[in-house]
């Protein structure tokens, strides 16, 4: 198994130099604490509640600071792009971090993103699909010739070409069991969200191995994106936590989020989705998704609304100390490069 550290949204009131600092630190205590990867969220237009830090650049930046990490977007908003930008910023990435992007995208949801990009919504899935099929054309380094529904290109050439050959691997968020069941078409793996329950997943889980075979593709285990707070007890992790959980829960059904219900109270929300505890805890919460979902990759949401910033740099700290070495040990691994083949 792999683990990382997701920076997403934060609160609007917060200074973004400070902001920075902070992502900076947290992405260094990772670092140091072996873990993985870093991935980055993405939105537009959040305010005036909640503000976030691109994620390319975000990316870019942090790239010389933790040389040998995986480098994930999770997700990125293709269909609000143009696919040549997109081959281009992500092929520079990865060269910047010698070949290590994971380029996780998604489809989009939020009505004002669209309406102001002056895109239109019912668009997104054909927007997505072609989008992808002209970066893999130009990550190939030879001159493209494409005419689809939304981009044309006339005997063009990207360089350079990524580090990874043919390309990063490409993941994709999906929300419903239809969605979820669409991702192999077109997506190397599925990023299976914090915000699902483990009802959920097991519901979703056999449609995306039944797609996958359809496909020809093996199930290379699940990529898993998960809510994360360690303290000594459980009950210390459930006061830190709570307030901001439910805050950014209720965001996330205010801006149309599909899925499953989130404008519900703490004690309903942790149910099946939450990892927190002690480190004893945390490892056999951990090791259940493992052996039940053949999870992969896991990476956490560490920080929310309102919360200590230093419990947030504990969690890190704890969770590479005190979790990391016992999963190892308990698996006896060691990780692969991830194979898009």
């Amino acid at each position: 198994m792999r683990f990382g550290v997701e920076f997403g949204s934060y609160p609007a009131d917060l200074d973004p130099a400070e902001v920075c600092e902070q992502v900076s630190l947290r992405a260094r205590v990772a670092y140091q604490n072996k873990y993985d990867g870093l991935f980055v969220a993405q939105h537009y237009l959040t305010g005036p509640d909640a503000a976030i830090l691109q994620s390319i650049p975000l990316l870019a930046y942090l790239a010389g600071q933790v040389r040998e990490m995986y480098l994930g977007t999770s997700i990125f908003l293709l269909p609000l792009h143009h696919p040549v930008m997109v081959a281009e910023y992500i092929s520079t990435l990865d060269n910047l971090c010698g070949g290590k992007v994971l380029f996780g995208v998604g489809q989009g949801y939020r009505d004002n993103e669209f309406a102001s990009f002056g895109i239109d919504k019912r668009e997104r899935r054909s927007r997505l699909v072609e989008g992808l099929e002209v970066i893999r054309k130009l990550w190939t380094g030879e001159a493209v010739t494409f005419h689809g529904e939304h981009f044309h290109l006339d005997n063009v050439m990207s360089q350079p070409r990524p580090a990874q050959r043919p390309g990063p691997p490409i993941l994709m968020g999906a929300d419903t069991v239809k969605t979820v069941a669409r991702v192999p078409e077109v997506a190397d793996h599925w990023i299976a969200s914090r915000r699902h329950s483990k009802s959920f997943l097991r519901e979703a889980l056999p449609a995306y191995k039944a797609a996958l075979e359809r496909q020809g593709k093996p199930y290379r285990g699940l990529f898993i994106f998960r809510d994360l707070c360690i303290a000594d007890t459980t009950r210390e992790a459930e006061q830190r936590i709570e307030d901001g959980y439910e805050r950014r829960y209720r965001r996330y059904q205010q801006w149309g989020q599909p899925g499953e219900r989130y404008d519900l109270k703490f004690d309903q929300l942790k149910r099946d989705r939450l990892i927190l505890g002690s480190p004893a805890e945390v490892v056999e919460q951990v090791m259940s998704y493992h052996e039940e979902f053949g999870a992969e990759f896991m990476w956490f949401m560490v920080d929310w609304p309102g919360m200590d910033p230093s419990f947030t740099l504990e969690t890190i700290e704890r969770f590479g100390k005190e979790v990391i070495p016992q999963i190892k040990r308990r698996l006896n691994e060691a990780g692969e490069p991830f194979s898009t083949a």
